[in-house]
């Protein structure tokens, strides 16, 4: 085995910029019966020997040990089958990737899903096939990671988000008015996902010129979670906003996007949620127990309905006299101011999700003493 040139600075240089880096490799050998493995993976072991050597690690290796000319699978490159599961599996964002190789059909895949491709020269000199449209030449790959180092404020795209919806649509109407796609900086609702045709929410994305999805309401475990994924790869999502959505979010959707996925309910999490509270059974329960105070809770989503750490909450005080409906409709205010705010936090920094899944507010969303929402900039 033989590193090519640069190849363990370059490991070790996006090591240091905290940027993970994951090895896609054909290894049709396997398939066709000239090695196996346990052949592989002796080599992969005297890789990471080599690389631990020079201070660089990788975060995994995947391989297709498939022989192309007796299966067909879609793990082999340029079919983009690796690459969506190493973003699944390391909760990646493909379209904020950067794909190096030594072939086009290295960085296809990468290019096809929205990422940025770099090629760097072969031994020979000469690439076996054209250079894709938008790919960069780099003579090694340590000039190509340290250019697109260099060039990562240039690379950078606006805070892309996803809002899954199941209803009218009132809190994406929220987001809508709050980010108009006017401010480069600002965040941008790249697409609407429905759990089913016909309702309100579509009407308000396609009246604001996002674009939509509509999920199967008839599909089901890992039919659903497939379908689902394609939607966020398809509009290279940063941040997924659950308004009203009231299907359970799949656990290979939670894993591919941990961190980046927030819910927003009309209750003080953890009192009042749960499986089954959503809309006005939350309210209707909050009137039940004779609570003096609600609220609303954004937080983030993982295995279990409204279980995730919470981001923000905001109090609402419930009224002599107040029946499901008027409660409903106060708390409701306050979603429409909350969760702009949580979710512009995100995509500035304001609020970072730690190694542990705990966020971390650099500065707080709103003083203490004061629980209070007015209309313009959060006070600071």
């Amino acid at each position: 085995m033989e590193l090519l040139p640069g190849a363990a600075d370059a490991v070790r240089i996006l090591n240091r910029e905290g940027v993970p880096v994951v090895v896609v490799t054909n290894q049709s050998g396997i398939g066709r019966g000239r090695f196996g493995p346990a052949d592989f993976a002796a080599v992969q072991a005297e890789l990471t020997r080599r690389l631990a050597e020079a201070g660089a690690e990788l975060r995994a290796v995947l391989h297709c040990p498939h022989d192309p000319e007796r299966e067909t699978c879609d793990c082999r490159k340029p079919r983009p089958g690796l690459f969506r599961r190493a973003a699944r599996q390391h909760g990646f964002r493909l379209h904020r990737c950067l794909f190096v190789g030594d072939r086009p059909r290295d960085v296809e895949p990468g290019v096809a899903l929205g990422g940025t491709g770099v090629l760097v020269a072969p031994g020979k000199g000469a690439y076996d096939g054209p250079v894709p449209d938008g790919v960069r030449c780099r003579a090694d790959i340590a000039s190509a990671v340290r250019a697109a180092l260099d060039e990562e404020e240039t690379l950078r795209r606006p805070y892309r988000v996803t809002v899954l919806v199941s209803g009218s649509g009132t809190n994406l109407q929220a987001l809508l008015d709050a980010f108009p796609g006017e401010d480069p900086q600002a965040p941008r609702i790249v697409r609407v996902v429905a759990s089913r045709p016909g309702i309100g929410a579509l009407d308000r994305a396609e009246r604001a010129g996002v674009p939509t999805g509509v999920l199967d309401p008839d599909l089901r475990g890992g039919a659903f979670a497939e379908a689902l994924l394609d939607e966020l790869e398809r509009a290279r999502t940063d941040l997924v906003v659950l308004a009203g959505f009231l299907k359970l979010v799949p656990a290979e959707v939670v894993r591919a996007c941990r961190g980046r996925i927030v819910n927003i309910h009309p209750a003080l999490l953890p009192a009042f949620g749960g499986t089954g509270m959503y809309g006005r059974r939350v309210h209707e329960a909050v009137l039940r127990a004779g609570a003096r105070v609600t609220g609303v809770t954004v937080h983030l989503v993982d295995e279990e309905y409204d279980h995730g750490a919470v981001l923000a909450q905001w109090p609402v005080p419930v009224r002599e006299g107040d029946d499901p409906e008027r409660l409903a409709a106060r708390v409701l205010e306050v979603e429409h101011r909350l969760l702009p705010r949580v979710v512009a936090a995100l995509a500035d920094g304001t609020v970072e999700i730690g190694a542990d899944g705990r966020p971390a507010w650099r500065r707080p969303l709103f003083a203490g003493e004061r629980f209070r929402i007015e209309p313009g900039p959060p006070d600071r």
